[in-house]
């Protein structure tokens, strides 16, 4: 029998999925409807400054969903009271290449009243090559795959 922690943490993790939903789809009233209104988004590189807000941080995933044709995919979720980690991957062209490649990363999601109040993302970004684990074994241990096929035919071999 699932208790109150179990459930919590099972709503908080399809929030985080809506969300990706939305930024997959660029929807910005699905996206605002994941965030309360003081929602902050951080990143690791520093060529991206966190974004405060919710209406803020719903259209920067509509700019990149309209500008880089991005597929996200999460690869694991976990959830441990109101904090959501999650493994993911992207697809994406950058700007002025038809080139696709793709990006991997974390996020740890702090939740408040089944919404992502704070979202620290970690990744490494790169418009000339794809940004990966050097070494790891993607394949072999069912990445990409999720949901099975998304990626199949946007990476070159």
């Amino acid at each position: 029998m699932e208790g109150p922690t179990e459930a919590a943490e099972a709503r908080n993790i399809e929030v985080v999925r809506k969300y990706y939903d939305g930024c997959n789809s660029g929807d910005i009233d699905e996206l605002m409807g994941t965030f309360p209104p003081d929602v902050t988004h951080y990143f690791l590189p520093s060529s991206f400054p966190p974004i405060h807000g919710a209406e803020a941080l719903a259209r920067h995933w509509k700019w990149w969903k309209d500008n880089l044709d991005p597929i996200w995919a999460h690869d694991h979720l976990i959830a441990s009271g109101d904090e959501v980690v999650s493994e993911w991957s992207v697809i994406f062209t950058p700007p002025g290449s038809d080139k696709r490649l793709i990006n991997r990363g974390t996020e740890w999601y702090v939740m408040r009243d089944a919404r992502i109040l704070e979202v620290r993302a970690y990744f490494i970004v790169s418009a000339e090559e794809s940004v990966e684990l050097a070494t790891f074994p993607y394949t072999e241990r069912g990445y990409g795959a999720t949901p099975p096929d998304v990626f199949a035919n946007l990476i070159p071999a």
